[in-house]
């Protein structure tokens, strides 16, 4: 039976704000995250995205299309047995466009980010929880590669969008995705090398080095390791490949350490040495 929810003034629940409306609302004596994806963003400027999207190989940013990616991905994560949020299927929200929202189970976990830059943790502890997520990391970048399933790669995959909750790691943010089956071990190469980047900013320099030989030891497929580096610099298409050469040649943030170019550099050498 469906159940109906109505808020008289949204704007007092407001959570976030991001380019989607992000509400923490009462719900069934507890709370819950209403996303709306009509958000800050003009119509004209969803549809220029989209255009920018289609061009990266990447699914559309209108909002419609964002809600039913995000909806298909967490069920297909869910599906192989990674923790991401669980769904309010059976509301209805009165006042919203109907295909525009999703209501979601409110978690207040600890983001990565939070927990691997602060120096409070002693580093085993963190080093312990790094080798943890490799294992899911790798089951799932395992079931892509088989499956060719782009839908599995956390196109904006990094450290601010895995969360500590209870005994379990819980993954979000899955409003886009890449579109080509033939290209999956390119977006394992591409989201392995995102996730060490936001890990290098978070650790430092000192201690990277030192979770990149974890990440050597503990991640089972050295073959995914290596797709970072082919991302970086043997992309087999010619044309990206010149473009990747000059993008590190002219721009000025190739340089920076942990660019995607140094750290598929470091992550290779660490492969060498390990």
């Amino acid at each position: 039976m469906t159940e109906r929810l109505r808020f008289d003034n949204l704007d007092q629940h407001l959570l976030l704000k991001n380019g989607n409306y992000l509400y923490k609302v009462p719900f069934r004596g507890g709370w819950a995250v209403l996303k709306v994806y009509y958000g800050s963003r003009s119509g004209l400027s969803h549809a220029i995205k989209t255009l920018e999207n289609f061009l990266a190989n990447q699914t559309s940013y209108m909002p419609r299309a964002r809600l039913r990616t995000e909806l298909g991905c967490l069920a297909l994560w869910r599906q192989i047995g990674v923790r991401v949020f669980d769904t309010y299927d059976d509301v209805v929200v009165e006042g919203l466009p109907e295909g525009g929202y999703a209501l979601y189970e409110y978690v207040p976990g600890l983001r990565f980010v939070d927990y691997f830059g602060d120096p409070a943790v002693p580093l085993e502890e963190r080093l312990a929880m790094w080798r943890r997520f490799l294992t899911i990391w790798h089951h799932r970048h395992d079931e892509a590669v088989r499956r060719r399933e782009p839908r599995l790669i956390h196109e904006n995959g990094d450290l601010k969008h895995v969360m500590i909750w209870k005994d379990e790691l819980l993954f979000f943010d899955f409003e886009m995705v890449f579109r080509s089956r033939r290209r999956v071990p390119e977006f394992v190469g591409r989201e392995i090398s995102a996730y060490l980047k936001s890990l290098g900013k978070t650790v430092g320099p000192e201690l990277f080095e030192r979770f990149l030989e974890e990440t050597v030891r503990h991640y089972p497929s050295r073959d995914y390791l290596e797709q970072a580096y082919i991302f970086a610099f043997r992309n087999p298409n010619r044309v990206v490949r010149a473009f990747r050469w000059l993008d590190r040649t002219i721009k000025a943030r190739a340089g920076k350490p942990f660019s995607k170019y140094n750290v598929a550099r470091r992550l290779r050498e660490a492969m060498d040495r390990t």
